[in-house]
């Protein structure tokens, strides 16, 4: 690889770490900003705002575990999720959190940015930051999905009906299909 290539490949790395932070900082602000009592009720739609940050963190955790198996030559689960289930699996998964504590839910999402960030760094620049490479489109989709849980904070503390959605309709959908 000429040293250019590796250079082009070490800064869009960088570039995406960067995103990845930039992005989950601005979804822990607007959860900060956030009443407390938005915490247990309905806050978008029938979701809290603690069912959101569940929700954010599972999925985050679901592209771990796919950059694992990636790593470790398998196929990602996640690639072979089925979309007509999507609704009814992060309902299930929004459910088995209800009964946790809000702050260690929260801790939860900071826990698995952290994995995220371990997981990246065993990859090498080429296999993470390539055009076409499937571990850019796992960053992606995290990225896409933490942006759009934050825009609809911040359209909700507007006081406005939505958010525009700014990339696929669901993780699995945009970790699955080709660039």
């Amino acid at each position: 690889m000429a040293n250019n290539d590796a250079g082009a490949l070490a800064d869009e790395r960088r570039q995406l770490l960067h995103q990845l932070d930039v992005e989950r900082n601005q979804l822990i602000r607007n959860v900060e900003t956030c009443r407390i009592r938005d915490i247990e009720r309905p806050f978008i739609g029938e979701w809290s705002l603690k069912d959101i940050v569940g929700h954010v963190a599972t999925w985050e955790a679901e592209v771990v575990t796919a950059i694992r198996e990636l790593r470790e030559g398998q196929r990602p689960t996640l690639f072979d999720f089925e979309q007509a289930q999507i609704d009814r699996w992060n309902q299930d998964h929004v459910e088995r959190k209800r009964d946790l504590n809000f702050w260690s839910i929260l801790e939860q999402l900071r826990g698995g940015r952290a994995r995220l960030v371990e997981e990246l760094e065993a990859l090498s620049d080429e296999d993470l930051a390539s055009e076409g490479s499937t571990y850019r489109r796992l960053v992606h989709s995290v990225l896409d999905h933490d942006r759009d849980h934050w825009h609809e904070i911040a359209a909700r503390l507007a006081g406005m009906a939505g958010a525009r959605h700014t990339g696929p309709a669901s993780v699995p959908e945009e970790a699955a299909s080709t660039n």
